[in-house]
């Protein structure tokens, strides 16, 4: 069956296009039902980890003997993008980051093969941890203190991370939850009156405390045998004989150590109010409603406090449906009042009885929608719901074209089925090639690749759903209900039609006809005057007068506040200095209540990390001298104080203690990953790129708008460095055997890891704390292979040098990251790095022998740039042919395609006018207009055409076909500016990033609109007056040619 008959057995058939209506409205809500809530779509790298520990090495030696040694094996793999590797005091972290879409499963695989491959890993690293890291997005936090000892506070923690996760959760994190440990803690002098060292009294922990299988018993019953001996408390512990004297008396752990319950004193620790806190962080999958999981979370806290100690404090924050929840809402209010307008416009515009019927298709193509967005895997959030508002008018020009063409056959007298079904038949061809040609407009947002490819790709693919909904629509359901609405076109006319019709035709045969024969007249004038205004608009971009931001994101709610502190600060003045933030922040609440006199709620929450900052999981730093502050405000709709002012005042309260090295405020985007100012310094060594990176950051001091200002190559502790003397060689020692027994003294050594419950328990032996100390060090007696104790200072010599905590690389390369925060307001991102580029920052590159690029923001702006501007050449490579298609012509398309430049010059005038930056929305909405624009330009140049055939004088022709289709070129225009006015004055801050996409189609459409009706009538008797000179360029070079 072809396309034409299935439209004539819709129309013809008594309800099959009520049937097929209740059906696409049926699953347009099981599908509405069914797709997933949030606020972005879900975007995110895929990444596989890989985690060595080395307990006690200095993040120098981690590069050396770790990293260096798992990169070479991991870059080359099959769809690695990039790998970034991380060497910190005692671990190493190398994340291999794949190419979008690349299967993970093969790639981790791959990873663990190439990792088994890597025979040279030091002797005391542990065996590598290789995980994929899943993709998880943020719903809430939850943070538990009171008045409870760590060990009950952790079994309620655990309780709710349990019922969470029994209900359905994807993943809860535990932050603040340190890792039991059993201490065993000893004297230097006991060790040496027993003889014995910390590595032997671990063996024999572990060789009197574990359980072992021990064969079977064969017989009539088979029978298993174990041996039972592992022990798993403090106590029991105590117990374990260490040493038996030659009078019989056995020495007992306890009798010569303190063995105690503990934990991991190096783990970070959560702070609330000042009080030791556990955060549970509440995560869902990608694929998971964000508002379904959240309300699961708020249905079980709310039966969980009522069995709850009532000295436990619980706070919930960080809770982002709501924030989900009012964005969404923002647009629905602006979609349902562009509904709204778009309606009054049809039914101005069109007969009342075909007006309610295309009226009745939008919520049913809408619904469609739906079902084709789940389908193809998407979602419901700010940007597809954007995309669906701003597609209100390519729902209903479909429509109305079928419409507009079945009014015209009813009136000249064909009967009601017939007008519908030619109306339908005769328009399949071109809206067909129009939704091509918008598919193909849209086209450059499914190249873009990264983060940002992925973000956007919401807006062409609710585009293709709508064009796919809308074609059903239009040639099913429509046709079918027109043929009803036509039975009656011999009503009477309403006083109001009667007088709108009138006025419309006296506008089009007056006011609009002589402006049309004017610029036909003087058509080359006229297309000066055009390029002219294209060329200002351009000039005012390219002159700096609207500033540009690459993607500009909401205001947040929440600002981290990370304090740094000189190398070797112990974690009890890091906590001071985080207290003291928590001050600063609410002394900022009472100094803006003072000053507003409103008493409002600023602060909702506050969290405070120590020995960890405030960041994410792969880019936060952990240390004693690390701490930060989570601070939650008020929703930014609902707050009269500005982010940045906040952070402003916060900081200008801030008391700086003694020993603080850096205090960094900055505040959570949403968003593409990534910060405005982001230097990237690659090659040569940690000096020359420690010492570059104080010079940059001089220099970006010098400019307006730039603060907190850090680089990700910390100082860490003073390093003291030993090395084997000849004389410590004769005696039998090694590096690695002086460096295990010293690592031991002032790490412990490990005796065991054993399960219990839940937890994995380390057994620890070490020296008592404060019973050695770095004055002890050249005292501290060694082992030598021969039994003797031999004091340090004998065997090796020592220097000090200062270290580094962090060392990041990227793809075999050393390399530092210098970020800072920046206020666009003052300098844009563009005009910072071209001032960078054009300043010292190449000198300081090649003077310290090392390369430089920008990464963050800048990066994501160049590839994404690259990535439209390939797909701009094939888009409108797909419009030519489309259009060359329709109109068998190699030149037509060109007239067609002549008005897409022209939308730039509304959407400049539209941002200078409200007092917008351009962005990479705008850029989004030109694509969007240029796929509208070409639509108006085939009604037009169609029209023209089919009355030039027809025999008409040519300026006749076109002037009489441009006024054919003033109507339609007007209804469809206003329809989509209808419904994407609303947003223009939409006061959320929530919205305010999606405007200038609006702006754009807006201001675009009303002034390329009118380029259409004036322009391309002026381009086409250009064409013809082009194609009459070469015709008679012919015609005489024919007769010359006779004559000879």
């Amino acid at each position: 069956m072809s396309p034409a008959d299935l439209v004539r057995l819709f129309v013809r058939h008594r309800n099959a296009a009520n049937l097929l209506m209740v059906v696409m409205l049926v699953l347009g809500a099981v599908s509405l039902s069914r797709l997933n809530t949030q606020f972005f779509p879900d975007f995110g790298i895929d990444m596989v980890s890989i985690n060595v520990a080395w307990p006690g090495a200095s993040a120098e030696d981690v590069e050396a003997n770790i990293i260096t040694a798992i990169e070479p094996e991991v870059r080359y793999l099959n769809d690695v993008d990039h790998v970034e590797s991380f060497a910190v005091e005692g671990s190493a972290t190398v994340l291999v980051k794949y190419n979008t879409d690349s299967d993970m499963q093969a790639g981790r695989a791959d990873v663990v093969s190439a990792v088994a491959q890597v025979a040279t890993l030091p002797e005391g690293s542990e065996t590598p941890i290789i995980r994929r890291v899943a993709r998880f997005d943020t719903i809430s936090r939850i943070a538990l203190s009171g008045p409870f000892s760590e060990t009950a506070l952790k079994a309620i923690a655990k309780r709710i991370r349990e019922g969470l996760l029994a209900r359905g959760i994807d993943q809860v994190l535990m932050f603040g939850a340190r890792d039991e440990e059993i201490w065993v803690d000893m004297t230097p002098r006991a060790l040496r009156r027993l003889g014995l060292s910390l590595n032997d009294v671990a063996a024999r922990i572990h060789s009197r405390s574990q359980d072992l299988p021990s064969g079977n018993i064969e017989g009539q019953v088979e029978k298993q045998i174990r041996s039972l001996g592992l022990v798993t408390t403090a106590v029991g512990l105590g117990e374990i004989e260490i040493r038996s004297l030659p009078n019989g008396e056995k020495i007992r752990l306890r009798d010569v150590a303190k063995v105690r319950e503990a934990f991991d004193d190096k783990a970070p620790e959560g702070r609330l109010s000042a009080d030791r806190a556990i955060e549970l962080h509440v995560k869902r999958a990608v694929g998971a409603d964000a508002l379904d999981i959240s309300q699961t979370v708020d249905d079980y806290l709310a039966e969980l406090r009522l069995t709850l100690p009532p000295t436990l404090t619980l706070e919930h924050y960080d809770v982002q449906a709501g924030l989900i929840r009012e964005r969404i809402n923002i647009l629905l209010k602006n979609g349902l009042g562009g509904l709204i307008l778009v309606l009054i416009i049809l039914f101005i515009f069109l007969n009342l009885r075909v007006a309610i019927w295309v009226a009745a298709g939008i919520p049913v193509a809408l619904m469609a929608t739906m079902g084709v967005m789940l389908l193809s895997g998407q979602s419901i959030n700010m940007v597809s719901l954007f995309a669906l508002i701003m597609t209100l008018g390519i729902i209903v020009d479909d429509a109305i074209v079928v419409g507009e063409h079945s009014t015209s056959q009813r009136r000249r007298g064909l009967d009601p089925t017939a007008a519908a079904e030619e109306g339908a038949l005769r328009m399949l061809a071109p809206v067909v090639a129009s939704s091509l040609t918008t598919i193909a407009a849209f086209m450059p947002l499914f190249i873009i690749g990264g983060i940002i490819g992925t973000i956007l790709s919401a807006i062409p693919l609710v585009a293709v759903s709508v064009l796919i909904a809308s074609l059903g629509e239009c040639f099913l359901v429509l046709p079918g209900h027109l043929r009803g609405a036509l039975s009656h076109s011999g009503d009477r006319e309403s006083q109001p039609r009667a007088w709108f019709n009138n006025h419309f035709d006296r506008f089009r045969n007056g006011p609009y006809r002589r402006a049309l024969e004017v610029c036909v007249d003087w058509r080359y004038l006229t297309l000066a005057c055009a390029v002219g205004a294209l060329m200002l608009a351009l000039g005012i971009i390219a002159g700096g007068r609207i500033g540009f931001q690459f993607f500009p994101a909401p205001e947040g709610d929440i600002v981290y506040g990370n304090v740094v502190m000189m190398p070797g600060t112990p974690r009890e003045k890091t906590e001071a200095m985080v207290r003291e933030l928590e001050r600063a922040a609410h002394s900022v609440v009472n100094q803006f209540s003072a000053r507003t006199g409103n008493g409002e709620d600023l602060i909702h929450s506050i969290f405070g990390k120590l020995g960890r900052t405030q960041a994410n999981e792969f880019q936060s730093v952990r240390g004693d001298k690390y701490g930060g502050l989570y601070v939650e405000l008020a929703p930014s709709d609902h707050r009269q104080v500005r982010m940045p002012d906040f952070i402003t005042a916060w900081r200008s309260n801030i008391e700086m203690q003694p020993g603080v090295e850096r205090v960094n405020l900055n505040e959570r985007r949403g968003g593409p990953p990534g910060k405005e100012i982001d230097i990237r310094l690659s090659g040569g060594s940690t000096r020359d790129l420690k010492d570059a990176t104080r010079e940059i950051k001089t220099l970006l001091e010098r400019f307006p708008g730039v603060s907190d200002v850090e680089d990700d190559l910390p100082y860490g502790k003073q390093e003291v460095i030993l090395e084997v003397t000849p004389r410590g060689r004769a005696l039998g020692f090694s590096t690695d055997s002086v460096g295990g027994q010293v690592r031991a003294a002032f790490q412990g050594a490990i005796a065991k890891r054993f399960p219990r419950g839940d937890e994995e328990v380390t057994v620890k032996v070490q020296y008592a704390r404060g019973a050695i100390t770095t004055e002890d060090l050249l005292n501290l007696y060694l082992s030598s292979p021969s039994g003797a104790d031999v004091p340090l200072s004998e065997v090796v010599s020592m220097r000090e040098s200062a270290g580094f905590a962090r060392i990041r690389r990227k793809n075999g390369q050393r390399e530092i990251a210098i970020i800072g925060e920046l206020d666009e307001s003052k300098i844009g991102a563009g005009k910072l790095i071209e001032a960078l580029e054009d300043g010292e920052l190449p000198n300081i590159a090649r003077r310290h022998g090392l390369q430089y690029s920008f990464a963050g923001r800048a990066e994501e702006q160049a590839r994404t740039m690259a990535d439209m501007e390939l797909g701009a050449l094939v888009g409108m490579a797909a419009i030519y042919v489309i259009l060359a298609w329709v109109f068998s012509s190699y030149t037509r398309p060109i007239v067609v395609m002549a008005v897409i430049p022209f939308g730039v010059i509304g959407a400049v005038v539209g941002h200078l006018l409200l007092g917008f930056d351009l962005s990479l929305l705008t850029v989004v909405g030109l694509l969007g207009l240029s796929g509208i624009l070409v639509n108006d330009s085939i009604i037009l140049v169609s029209t023209i055409d089919e009355r030039i055939s027809a025999g008409e004088e040519t300026i006749h022709a076109i002037v009489a076909g441009s006024q054919d289709r003033l109507r339609a070129v007007m209804l469809t225009s206003l329809t989509t500016i209808g419904g994407l006015t609303p947003l223009l004055f939409e006061t959320s801050l929530q919205a305010q990033f999606l405007i200038p996409m609006a702006i754009t189609m807006i201001f675009g459409l009303a002034f390329a609109t009118i380029l259409v009706l004036l322009v391309i009538p002026a381009l086409i008797a250009i064409q013809l007056d082009f194609h009459n000179m070469y015709q008679r360029r012919r015609d005489r070079a024919g007769l010359r040619q006779r004559i000879w």
